[in-house]
């Protein structure tokens, strides 16, 4: 009698064991269906970013002064924004002056000056919750 209940147990063991290994394996598969769904969907982004990159500079060549694109273009080998955000702020501040100018001597152009204020703290702000 003890031989057939340590057969069961044995066996019962080597079952658990088994579905153990399974259990183990199948976890193992989906991790790896995990990571090489993260990794298409890096790369998906990447391509993403790179394509708005160059929409945008495309863009920018028919407005932006040669000064603006060589700035523009050195940024495209750096990593983060602050050479963008310093670049946008000195936009904004030279553009807020020039329109800060024009108002005085005209009031029609006062809506557009309190536009311009406004669109520099709004871009301040976003700058400051990324």
């Amino acid at each position: 009698m003890k031989s057939e209940s340590t057969e069961n147990g044995f066996d019962e063991l080597a079952r658990l064991s088994q579905q153990f290994k399974q259990h183990e394996h199948e976890s193992t598969l989906r991790e790896k269906q995990r990571a090489e769904q993260r990794e298409k969907v890096q790369g998906v982004l990447g391509g993403l970013r790179e394509l708005t990159i160059s929409m945008a500079v495309e863009q920018l060549k028919s407005v932006a002064t040669p000064e603006i694109m060589e700035q523009v273009s050195s940024l495209k080998s750096r990593q983060g924004t602050a050479e963008l955000r310093k670049l946008i702020t000195v936009l904004l501040n030279d553009l807020e002056n020039r329109i800060s100018i024009m108002a005085a001597t005209n009031p029609d152009v006062r809506p557009t000056e309190r536009s311009i204020k406004t669109l520099t703290i709004l871009i301040e702000l976003l700058f400051s919750l990324e």
